[in-house]
């Protein structure tokens, strides 16, 4: 897709709805580039946990993962049903990052067209803005404290990533959000006649003084004055912000956002909000609901949690008899104080448990560690026998039992 060149773009910078959407980029990104580094948002493939806010949370709970992403995708829904592409222009990392590069390639062109220094502000740019993110997307997948030395994996994650970052901040920016970007389709398909979107009224298109400003503040190219709701905006508003500064404009502006084309007799209070039909109505209360829920389950009261999961493909038996059952405990530290679990097993006669005895987390840690459960095989009935799994921490604290199964094999 055809876009304007950096250089030709005219942002309207002076107008107070312009600033604000650049506070709310600047803010957004903030949060996005350092919410790994103080775990507020984190994925921890080492031992398996989503940390949200700092604390742990198992990728198999279902408070922490199943509701949370449902929640994520029932906003995705509502945000682009009810307001169009208002997260494309106000929020994404995808739309701030362009427009950055585009800003200092515009700065460094500025009165010096055709120079070394116009030509290699772009790409210059691009890498510099490619390997920042790359690093800050790498460590979503990192403990804090292994960024000092961070494995190979994540340097060659964080190789390929720049590239790629660098690749589309040069080449595509603004391409990426029509046609490729999975977020802009969906929008284009949910979206209907009573969505958030900019045009210019059209009862006052006489008005118009055809200044051009509105065509020169857009960096998507498109002309709100021929295409009312055109699926390429982004809905930033640059274009009511450039006819609100144009002085030959009427002191209306023509140019606003509105809900669509369609009408709709639900009260006004609630069209503020856009919710003017009952299938927007339904969506809000589902929203609302599941993020209750979610809430609800993740702001329980922070405490140890164990679980036992048997292996029972690593089951076996040596020459004497002894049979040795592996089990998958996982540990959540939800507490703000280091813990240290001692392990103990009971329930089958000769019953021991071998290494490790001990299982020690930082606070807000999760983790997971292989246990040997071995009892003799003599006397023992095949098949699955009940067992408890203690937990004894050391310090103040309840013991945590849990039930699992030890698998005796049939003799032969």
């Amino acid at each position: 897709m055809a876009l304007p060149e950096a250089t030709w773009v005219r942002p309207p910078a002076r107008d107070r709805l312009h600033r604000s959407r650049r506070a709310l980029q600047v803010a957004t990104s903030l949060v996005f580039i350092a919410a790994p580094f103080v775990d507020l948002l984190r994925f921890d493939l080492k031992n398996g946990a989503l940390i949200l806010a700092g604390t742990p949370y198992g990728l198999g709970e279902l408070s922490a993962t199943y509701l949370v992403v449902l929640l994520f995708i029932l906003v995705v829904f509502a945000g682009a049903l009810l307001y169009g592409r208002i997260y494309c222009g106000w929020m994404c990392p995808q739309t701030t990052l362009s427009e950055l590069v585009a800003g200092l390639e515009r700065r460094a062109c500025r009165g010096a067209r055709g120079t070394v220094r116009c030509r290699v502000a772009g790409p210059a740019a691009a890498l510099l803005m490619g390997s920042f993110v790359a690093a800050s997307l790498v460590s979503y997948f990192l403990d804090p404290a292994d960024l000092l030395a961070p494995p190979p994996a994540a340097w060659g994650s964080f190789g390929v990533t720049a590239l790629l970052l660098t690749a589309d901040l040069q080449a595509l920016r603004h391409r990426l959000c029509v046609g490729i970007c999975p977020y802009g389709i969906l929008q284009n398909i949910v979206q209907d006649g009573r969505t958030l979107g900019v045009s210019l009224d059209p009862a006052r298109r006489a008005e118009c003084t055809s200044c051009l400003l509105c065509v020169r503040a857009c960096f998507m190219g498109v002309d709100i004055r021929e295409r009312a709701f055109d699926p390429r905006c982004l809905n930033c508003g640059d274009c009511i912000s450039a006819a609100r500064l144009a002085k030959r404009c009427p002191a209306d502006p023509l140019i606003r956002f509105r809900y669509g084309t369609e009408s709709s007799r639900w009260p006004a209070w609630l069209r503020r909000f856009g919710i003017s039909d009952a299938r927007r109505a339904l969506v809000a209360v589902l929203v609302a609901a599941v993020a209750a829920l979610s809430f609800a389950a993740l702001g329980g009261e922070k405490r140890v949690e164990v679980k036992v999961a048997a292996l029972h493909d690593r089951t076996s038996t040596d020459g004497a008899g002894a049979v040795r059952n592996v089990y998958r405990v996982t540990v959540s530290n939800r507490t703000r104080r280091p813990v240290r679990l001692h392990l103990e097993a009971a329930g089958v006669p000769g019953l021991a448990l071998e290494a490790p005895e001990e299982i020690a987390l930082r606070p807000n840690q999760h983790l997971s560690r292989d246990v040997s459960l071995a009892a003799p095989g003599a006397g023992l009935r095949p098949g699955a026998h009940p067992v408890t799994v203690r937990s004894v921490p050391e310090g103040p604290g309840d013991a945590i039992d849990v039930q699992a199964r030890f698998f005796v094999p049939s003799r032969r």
